[in-house]
C-alpha cells in the first residue's frame, strides 16, 4: 500500500511539473521606479508564445503594445525569454495582462501591475 501511495504521488507532481507556469517578469509584481523601463521581459519555465498582451494605466487607458506577427497574423514572441519594447511611459501605475500558450498547449493568462514613480 506504501509503495502505492509513494507511486501515485510521484506520477502526480510530474503532473504538475508539466504544466509552464510563470517564473519572473521584469519590471517585477508591484515594483516601483524610479524612472521608466524601455521592455517588458518574460521568463517562463519552459518555452511558450505570448499571444496576447495589454498595457494599461490605473484609469483604464490603453497603451499601444503590439506582439510581432507573422505575415498569417500569428504571434511570433516565441521561447522561454520573451522582451517587448515599451513606449516612453509617464510616471503613474500601470498593468500588464498577458495570455500564453504553452508547448503542450495549456493556456496561462496572467497580470501584474508596476509603479513608475517619476
Amino acid at each position: 500500500m506504501c509503495r502505492l501511495l509513494l507511486v501515485a504521488l510521484w506520477l502526480w507532481s510530474a503532473q504538475l511539473g508539466a504544466h509552464t507556469g510563470m517564473a519572473v517578469t521584469i519590471p517585477d509584481h508591484d515594483a516601483v521606479l524610479a524612472k521608466p523601463p524601455t521592455q517588458l521581459v518574460f521568463t517562463f519555465m519552459g518555452k511558450v508564445t505570448l499571444t496576447n498582451i495589454h498595457l494599461e494605466n490605473a484609469a483604464g487607458v490603453r497603451i499601444d503594445l503590439r506582439l510581432p506577427r507573422n505575415s498569417i497574423g500569428q504571434s511570433t514572441a516565441f521561447g522561454e525569454t520573451i522582451t517587448l519594447p515599451l513606449p516612453m511611459l509617464a510616471p503613474e501605475v500601470y498593468r500588464v495582462t498577458w495570455q500564453a500558450v504553452s508547448v503542450d498547449g495549456h493556456s496561462i493568462v496572467d497580470d501584474f501591475s508596476f509603479t513608475v514613480s517619476q
